[in-house]
């Protein structure tokens, strides 16, 4: 019998994917109540788990979603609703892949990697490579389907956007040609393309450590929670320089300032402390020290770690006076 927090998860997939065919159906049957249903379906799609977890937003939000239904219904407008995410799940997943390109971030397909990888088994950076290489055609292939998700929505008559806005599309587009491309054909670029994509890596890279397809799907899907952890950056960790050190007496005498490599000892013993490990230093790419400390100033530690790499900045209230990143290896206890 499913534990309470998987039949969440379960729950949350099963009317995540119940959302399009709903939505196909209200617009080809042209439907209001089934439009209604679809809507209701999406809602708990998004707030049925953070419900159940107690998440005060949820809470806030689940009521003013009944709201805002209610009131789209009184105008005969719900049905303006169903163009909406198809394009906002598109761009959420563009930024959810895109944003790890940025430099000094790890691309997004580089983390899973990491963490299917088995423990003192580093991956080929051929793998790595391509993993980045793929991060950026995932991002691409999000940003054209909400393009194109938004330019039928726009043309789509009746009832379009452009034409709920009082303006003529250059060309139309039947209801019927825009659900179908929307809640259809977009889902199923999607699974190709990862079937593809699946099929083209295990003859590109054959010993990857999963034996097949259902045990990628199962190994991913257990690495989710630690993949999802990298977008979380730990709370700040104060720290106060010590108006006595040693070190001030050289560095330097007449104005004492922390010496670099003390501050970032500090920032390791915190990432120890996140990592609940003791950490090896394998590189340092990036470290930019752009204020100085000074004995008896208070700072904070901002750090987020992902795999293999241990992100850090130094605030002293809200001036930056430190930035970097550590190439990491999490160093098993013994036993």
């Amino acid at each position: 019998m499913p534990s309470q927090p998987q039949f969440q998860r379960y729950a949350t997939v099963v009317f995540a994917a119940a959302f399009p065919l709903f939505a196909h159906g209200a617009t080809v049957l042209e439907s209001r109540t089934l439009t209604l249903v679809s809507v209701a379906i999406l809602v708990l799609a998004i707030v049925l788990r953070p419900l159940t977890e107690g998440r005060p937003w949820a809470w806030i939000a689940a009521p003013l979603a009944v709201l805002a239904i209610a009131a789209l219904w009184r105008l005969d407008a719900v049905g303006l609703v169903l163009f909406l995410p198809p394009i906002a799940v598109n761009v959420f997943l563009a930024w959810v892949f895109g944003h790890t390109l940025v430099r000094g971030g790890q691309p997004l397909i580089e983390r899973l990697v990491r963490l299917l990888q088995p423990a003192g088994a580093p991956p080929e950076p051929a793998v790595l490579r391509y993993a980045g290489q793929l991060t950026r055609l995932w991002t691409v292939l999000f940003i054209m389907l909400a393009a194109v998700n938004l330019a039928l929505a726009a043309c789509t008559t009746p009832g379009g956007l452009l034409e709920s806005a009082g303006l003529h599309p250059p060309v139309s587009v039947s209801r019927e040609a825009w659900s179908l491309f929307a809640n259809v054909i977009n889902y199923a670029i999607v699974a190709a393309f990862f079937a593809l994509e699946y099929a083209y890596r295990r003859r590109r890279f054959p010993d990857r450590p999963y034996r097949n397809f259902v045990d990628f799907l199962r190994r991913a899907a257990a690495a989710a929670p630690g993949l999802a952890a990298t977008f979380r950056a730990a709370p700040p960790a104060t720290i106060e320089v010590p108006v006595e050190h040693p070190a001030f007496a050289g560095h330097f005498p007449g104005r004492p300032l922390l010496p670099g490599v003390l501050l970032l000892e500090r920032v390791v013993e915190e990432g120890e402390r996140l990592a609940g490990a003791s950490i090896k230093i394998l590189e340092i790419p990036r470290v930019k020290f752009l204020a100085p400390l000074s004995p008896g100033d208070r700072a904070t530690i901002r750090l987020r770690h992902e795999p293999g790499t241990l992100h850090f900045e130094v605030f002293r209230g809200m001036q930056r006076v430190a930035l970097g990143l550590f190439r990491i290896e999490i160093e098993k206890r013994p036993g």
